[in-house]
């Protein structure tokens, strides 16, 4: 391990230390203004009146719940629990002001907050706030400087709506909380953590989560109400695209036996899932719902999103890809989401979580199913969740062949002069030639220019998306963007 010492400036949110420091100062272009730290810690020592538990029992078997819920008093309604994980994002950095100031439902955060998390600064955290008791969720929490907008609200809050809208008789009562770092890579935020954060003091991710479902469990028994960790959420990527650290032992003692963030992905839903369950004794496994990053800005293209679609693919219904981010408003510093784009994104989190536990099927992000090279013309036929497909080029702007390139490995690749669409679940590119290379491919959402910012009028993105009707709490119309691929042209 390399000595620990001197950070090293780096995108907003994250600090570079011992073996990190492999990343050059700078890395990411135009940022340094903008990315300037906040504030000394808080501590985040205050905390919220509880509620007055109830104390009648619904019948329900310990570690069971049905997909319904209830108010911070309820007896006869379930806590539905979601752990959120991740970095700087999941933690609402930056997201002000605060936007969600009222309980519409019946969700819950813990007194202390949705982050559990205390004395906080921008390497970790190096306290738990113990909670004694459920009160309405609410945003307004902090990190190492704050009030923030978490995504937690506005995913709960939808969750609820979209459970209520299939059935007015079983509201579905969430509870979030959040564990997560700014600026931590995988290795820190698994299963056992990393050394060089835990060695000097800082507290471990996996294990406050782990302390979360503990605490929570507890205060659910003693309001006599039925308790289940239903899933949890990871908003993460950024800091392993810039600072790689694979291959990895697994958190199992397996040697390399996480080679990529694919692996690293099918790891952490499976150590939370394992761990979670022997709790609370649910037959309900945790599937781990995870973003699409799309907020790099150092070099054209990244790798993260490919490795979470894949690991999306490798184990259906336990790592399940949720949305791609490029369509959600991020902030000033080019890295980290606005407040409206925090609301968005749980909102997009709530979609994939009604379909999993709500209807109980299969959720299925837009994504190709098959592509096919003709000539000069390349078709791809999609997976849709709510047909027709759509080009859309007022909520996202082009980038140019509608965020469509080829790459035949020539280094002169012919050009997208032509995207339209075939039918309710097929689009059909045309290019300026037919590809002469040896390798032929098809990629979506993936070229960034170095140097700008991410969102839906700069950065990697796409004008594919769905025609879904489903508007969110924060009056908006959530259509299904396509997520960002590379595939062969057979």
């Amino acid at each position: 391990m390399e000595p620990r010492g001197t950070s090293v400036a780096a995108p907003c949110g994250m600090v570079l230390r011992g073996r990190d420091k492999r990343v050059l100062a700078g890395v990411v272009l135009g940022l340094a203004a903008a990315c300037s730290s906040e504030d000394g810690p808080t501590g985040r020592t205050e905390a919220r009146a509880p509620t007055d538990p109830a104390t009648s029992d619904d019948g329900s078997e310990a570690g069971e719940a049905p997909a319904s819920g209830g108010a911070a008093g309820d007896a006869s309604r379930a806590v539905n629990h979601v752990l959120s994980t991740g970095q700087s994002n999941a933690i609402g950095f930056r997201a002000s002001p605060v936007l969600s100031t009222a309980q519409p439902y019946g969700n819950l955060s813990f007194d202390v907050g949705v982050m559990t998390s205390g004395a906080c600064d921008a390497d970790g955290c190096r306290s738990y706030q113990t909670p004694s008791g459920f009160v309405p969720l609410v945003e307004g929490d902090s990190y190492d400087a704050g009030p923030v907008e978490t995504m937690s609200s506005a995913f709960a809050n939808l969750a609820s709506r979209l459970a209520t809208d299939r059935d007015a008789k079983a509201p579905h009562d969430v509870l979030v909380s959040v564990h997560g770092r700014s600026g931590w890579v995988y290795e820190c935020l698994r299963k056992g953590s990393c050394t060089y954060r835990t060695e000097v003091g800082y507290s471990a991710p996996f294990e406050e989560g782990l302390r979360q479902v503990d605490d929570a469990m507890a205060l659910a028994k003693a309001a006599g109400r039925s308790y289940v960790v239903r899933a949890v959420t990871a908003v993460h990527g950024e800091s392993d695209h810039y600072i790689p650290t694979f291959p990895l032992v697994g958190s199992d003692g397996a040697k390399d036996s996480v080679r990529t963030y694919t692996d690293a992905l099918l790891e952490w839903q499976r150590d939370y899932d394992q761990e979670i369950r022997a709790k609370t004794g649910q037959t309900q496994e945790v599937p781990l719902l995870v973003s699409q990053m799309a907020n790099w800005n150092d070099r054209v293209t990244s790798e993260i999103p490919l490795r979470q679609l894949e690991a999306h693919l490798r184990a259906p219904g336990k790592v399940v890809l949720a949305t791609p981010t490029y369509a959600l408003p991020f902030g000033a510093d080019c890295i980290h989401f606005t407040s409206q784009g925090q609301q968005l994104l749980g909102e997009y989190f709530a979609k994939a979580y009604a379909r999993i536990v709500i209807e109980g099927a299969p959720w299925e992000p837009l994504r190709p199913a098959s592509a096919t090279l003709d000539r000069d013309v390349v078709t791809v036929r999609y997976l849709v969740p709510k047909p027709p497909l759509v080009l859309d080029t007022q909520a996202v702007t082009d980038p140019g062949g509608m965020g469509f390139v080829i790459d035949d490995g020539s280094g002169s690749p012919p050009a997208v002069v032509g995207v339209e669409l075939a039918g309710t679940d097929t689009v059909r590119i045309r290019l300026a030639y037919p590809p002469t290379g040896s390798q032929k491919r098809l990629r979506y959402a993936l070229e960034a220019k170095p140097g700008t910012c991410p969102g839906p009028k700069s950065g990697p993105r796409g004008n594919v998306r769905d025609s879904d009707a489903v508007t969110g709490e924060v009056a908006r119309a959530l259509p299904n963007w396509s997520v960002a691929f590379d595939l062969p042209l057979p």
